[in-house]
């Protein structure tokens, strides 16, 4: 469901994964996720879980709080 949250965390997410230079696939490799999955966070489709929430930040080098400093 797109609400204005989610798709303000999949444009931060979106964000982050670009500034590090990593393709979807790549960063869906990284998290252990699939690359559609990464797709649906990002244009605000899908609101994840924290367990996925650490893998991004994990994936991406930052913190939760630097994911959600938008």
């Amino acid at each position: 469901m797109k609400t204005d949250i989610n798709k303000a965390f999949g444009k931060r997410i979106a964000q982050l994964r670009t500034e590090s230079g990593l393709s979807q696939e790549k960063f869906a490799f990284k998290c252990g996720v699939d690359r559609t999955y990464i797709g649906t966070i990002e244009r605000g489709e899908k609101s994840p879980t924290l367990n996925t929430i650490d893998k991004l930040a994990t994936a991406l080098g930052v913190s939760f709080k630097e994911l959600f400093d938008y």
